[in-house]
């Protein structure tokens, strides 16, 4: 018994190791840049464009060489908000962590638009919904 716990624990450490790389995440991170700003965690996060805003669903993930794929909403943004609210549109976000950098876009099937690419980095001040 004791053997089988000892060999528990190394396997536990050792999988924790391999996930100690720069872009295993925190509880929640967020990461800025220029012209975006995201939020994200284990279970969703949320994305801030110039003109724009967006959601994404917990189960995203993060595949080998730092791929990185997800599925949310986005809300197109600009003028004055209509008393209804914005309305959602279904989007595929997909981009590539490099270290503390994610560079991103989304695809917005039922616009026919792809948004992107955007460029944010881990803790680095973002944008603001801003459109002229």
């Amino acid at each position: 018994m004791r053997r089988l716990t000892v060999s528990f624990v190394a396997v536990v450490l050792l999988a924790g190791l391999g996930c100690s790389d720069s872009t295993a995440l925190d509880d929640t991170d967020e990461w800025g840049g220029p012209e975006a700003t995201l939020t994200l965690s284990t279970t969703g996060g949320s994305v801030v464009f110039l003109c724009g805003t967006g959601t994404i669903d917990a189960g995203w993930g993060i595949a080998p060489g730092g791929q990185w794929n997800a599925t949310g909403q986005y809300f197109v943004g600009g003028g004055p908000l209509p008393p209804t609210g914005r309305p959602p549109h279904p989007a595929t976000y997909s981009g590539v962590f490099r270290g503390e950098t994610l560079t991103f876009s989304v695809d917005v099937p039922d616009l026919e638009l792809t948004v992107g690419p955007y460029t944010v980095t881990r803790g680095a001040p973002g944008a603001s919904e801003i459109c002229l």
